[in-house]
């Protein structure tokens, strides 16, 4: 089972108060929401946790007696859930999104910009094969391969809960055939699985990493 959700804050901000959803927010989202310093960061804070919280709705999960706990690399987790249910959230530009599942999940949403030097982006951080990927492909198609490359690998060491302790030149993502998959000095990682997620608007690329149940 998994469920994905998206929001864009501008709507949010039409349909509610900031208050009104700050009330309802987990202890550990207030504290988020406080330590940033731009409104609409404390809006995309509010929105990822409250597509969580409808999400669990629609599951029959009274959410008010759920806390958010922590595992390994401050993963965040569900407690006291009568289900055996995962999440993840992430959020970039005015939008936020959140995965839940009944296995482990991770998630990333990024907003595709023409200000980042993404080529330099890529040669610091991503894995060789992808930055030739980058290269090779055509002038018109190499940003939005960057983001779909940079979507996938976040939401792969999100959903491992390794977080940064992987460095992201440490495994590299395949799209042969637009088949995602990840691969680990060499060897096809099959225990999660990798899915790229339509948004809905064009500047955004999105994507999902869950564990294999097959």
């Amino acid at each position: 089972m998994k469920r994905v959700y998206f929001l864009d804050i501008n709507n949010f901000k039409k349909s509610f108060s900031f208050d009104e959803i700050y009330n309802k927010v987990s202890s550990y989202r207030k504290n988020k929401v406080d330590k940033l310093k731009f409104e609409d960061d404390k809006w995309l804070s509010l929105a990822a946790e409250y597509l969580l919280m409808k999400g669990l709705e629609e599951l029959n999960v009274d959410y008010s007696k759920i806390e958010i706990g922590f595992v390994e690399n401050n993963k965040p987790i569900l407690k006291n859930c009568p289900q055996e249910l995962y999440f993840n959230l992430s959020h970039s530009g005015d939008m936020a999104m959140c995965v839940i599942s009944d296995c482990k999940v991770g998630c990333d949403i990024q907003k595709m910009s023409d200000k980042e030097d993404y080529i330099k982006i890529a040669q610091r951080f991503f894995h060789p094969d992808e930055i030739k990927m980058i290269d090779n492909a055509k002038k018109d198609e190499k940003r939005e391969l960057f983001y779909r490359i940079w979507a996938l690998k976040e939401s792969f060491i999100k959903a491992t809960g390794k977080g940064f302790r992987t460095p992201l030149k440490d495994f590299r993502v395949s799209l042969k055939n637009d088949k995602p998959q990840v691969f680990i000095n060499d060897k096809l990682e099959n225990i999660y699985q990798l899915e790229e997620i339509e948004v809905g608007n064009t500047d955004y690329k999105s994507a999902m990493c869950i564990l294999n149940q097959n």
